[in-house]
């Protein structure tokens, strides 16, 4: 089965690409061999680019406390006591947070200077960059993943923040079993309610993945067959929204 998701509104979207950086992130430091720490340089300073932002910090912690709230209004069970308290703990270490801003990296004139070398169209290149150069040679395999970790940990509130988040709206998904013979079709929302996101599932047979656009009132699904050819059988899948 392959999931694919596509937001409703642009604060999901904005989640979503964030998300996104971080797992790129993720998969580099979890490589037990040998990782890129130009590709790791590039994400941080992706990361860096919108994690520097105090709109951020705040959008976050409000729709933590908003949360928060809701689920205070619920029978009291386990889990919502659960998740409550890692709520309160996350809004926390939010605000405590000191990112220090992106364009200026706190005065490290080597983030500094790598970043503008990142920005450039051939990116960082070692041999353009002889500190880089001696800063690879000179440091080993776990030195460099040590670095990397140190500097993600100012920023790991709000990684946390918006998996947690990202976790919420997932689980408050409300599926349902679509068919199409058409390879087009559409679902129709409630306008009254907030919609956040669509979470389509598909099997890996037949080879297709939709193509999705929606508006206030609808979301339509278009199933594009990989191989180019008409689908003879119906497509069966699940369509679920998703909302906070």
């Amino acid at each position: 089965m392959i999931t694919y998701e596509f937001p409703l509104n642009e604060r999901i979207r904005k989640f979503l690409r964030i998300e996104e950086i971080f797992k790129k992130m993720e998969t580099q430091m979890s490589n037990k061999k040998e990782f890129s720490a130009h590709i790791c340089f590039a994400t941080y300073f992706d990361i860096m680019s919108f994690a520097s932002r105090g709109d951020l910090k705040v959008e976050l912690i409000q729709e933590i406390e908003k949360q928060r709230l809701k689920l205070k209004s619920k029978i009291k069970t386990k889990n919502n006591i659960k998740i409550q308290t890692d709520l309160n703990k996350i809004r926390s270490q939010l605000e405590k947070a000191k990112v220090l801003a992106g364009f200026t990296f706190g005065g490290d004139k080597f983030l500094h200077e790598l970043k503008t070398r990142a920005a450039s169209p051939f990116g960082i290149v070692s041999t353009d960059f002889p500190e880089f150069q001696f800063w690879l040679e000179s440091t080993s395999f776990t030195e460099r993943k040590a670095y990397f970790k140190n500097k993600l940990n100012d920023i790991s509130s709000i990684k946390i923040a918006i998996s947690t988040l990202m976790h919420l709206l997932r689980n408050n998904v409300v599926s349902h079993s679509m068919e199409t013979k058409t390879e087009e079709i559409q679902y129709k929302l409630d306008p009254s309610l907030k919609n956040d996101l669509v979470i389509i599932t598909l099997p890996s047979k037949p080879k297709c993945f939709p193509n999705i656009s929606s508006n206030k009132y609808a979301v339509n699904v278009h199933l594009k067959i990989k191989s180019g050819k008409s689908q003879t059988k119906a497509i069966k899948f699940k369509l679920g929204i998703a909302s906070f």
